[in-house]
């Protein structure tokens, strides 16, 4: 970004990112792609398409890895994205990374994150990843935590890698060596548009997002719980008739966290299962950003799959139910029960 009458502005100039990290032509060889000239608050998933798109399409052209400079605020919605679009036969590193301070800051982190990414990028990683600080996390692991330059956490996943003189991979990345032998990329890259989150609070009335639920527009809604996984279940504010009604519309509800990752993996408390015996699909220990991208993920390979005539409507939230349940590219813990929706 660069200041321009005291106002931030988005450049995709090759000589920005060169003044900013001028030492990159030493570090490695590298092409560059002007792609999206947005800030991320404006990022959707139609943009998640089009970046899975541009390293699909260069996967065979020679490149060892590939680095994506990504505004902070929705990187981890894209990271997400993009490990889902390439599934589990990503051979190379995809590394996204940012920064919390604009170049014309000097002890700031725009040169020292750049160049952190491109070396990552020659690593043996073969994930999507954040680089980002002193630490390399799984994309589809990762949110952002605050304002300060340690930005990011993976609250339920240890790093992939630390970042010191070298990079130091950890056990449970996976690496180049591990897929030496997989197929080619299987490329799906449709996001499903549609989608509803609402974060609970003390007292909300369900009705009030009734006429969105039956909304044509309304493809699934997204329910974000207190603690472990809990939604009001007593009175007016109980969810439970709201979730009977999606599931007779055929409208998926999927239970995340206002808490960090980790937080509806396991639910004791009564009103968990009970939005959960009601038809609502919980999520695991993914983070929430992880979660809404998957779901829209899952929601799009459901309507080819229904268009295509390999599944019927009728089993739709079904198959949302086993999709968001399934351990694809490692974006959360195999969940010990599963919630029965047929």
């Amino acid at each position: 970004m660069r200041v321009l009458d005291g106002t931030l502005r988005l450049s995709l100039d090759l000589e920005d990112f060169l003044r900013v990290a001028p030492e990159m032509q030493h570090i490695v060889d590298f092409d560059f792609v002007p792609l999206i000239n947005k800030d991320s608050t404006n990022m959707n998933p139609s943009d998640w398409t089009k970046l899975a798109k541009a390293v699909y399409d260069r996967r065979d052209a020679g490149y060892n890895g590939f680095v994506i400079a990504h505004g902070t605020d929705t990187m981890h919605f894209s990271a997400a994205a993009l490990s889902f679009a390439f599934g589990q036969n990503l051979k190379f590193p995809v590394v996204m990374t940012g920064a919390q301070t604009i170049p014309e800051i000097y002890h700031g982190d725009a040169r020292v994150n750049l160049l952190r990414a491109c070396k990552v990028a020659t690593s043996d990683i073969a994930e999507v990843v954040i680089s980002f600080g002193e630490y390399v996390f799984r994309g589809c692991r990762a949110q952002k935590k605050d304002g300060r330059f340690d930005a990011f956490e993976s609250p339920a996943f240890p790093p992939l890698a630390y970042i010191t003189g070298d990079i130091v991979s950890q056990p449970l990345a996976v690496m180049r060596k591990d897929r030496t032998n997989k197929p080619d990329m299987d490329l799906r890259a449709e996001f499903e548009k549609g989608i509803l989150q609402v974060s609970l609070i003390p007292g909300f009335e369900p009705e009030l997002i009734e006429p969105t639920l039956i909304s044509e527009k309304c493809k699934g809604i997204i329910l974000q719980s207190f603690g472990a996984g809990n939604v009001p279940h007593e009175g007016q504010y109980s969810f439970e008739r709201f979730i009977h009604k999606a599931k007779e519309l055929n409208k998926p509800v999927i239970i995340t966290s206002q808490l960090p990752a980790n937080a509806t993996l396991h639910t004791a408390y009564e009103p968990g299962k009970a939005a959960i015996k009601a038809g609502a699909i919980p999520t695991g220990n993914m983070t929430s950003s992880c979660a809404v991208v998957k779901f829209r993920w899952a929601l799009a390979q459901i309507n080819n799959d229904i268009c295509a005539g390999r599944l019927t409507e009728s089993k739709r939230i079904g198959a949302v139910n086993y999709m968001m349940q399934e351990v694809y590219v490692g974006e959360m813990d195999t969940i010990e029960f599963k919630s029965q929706i047929v």
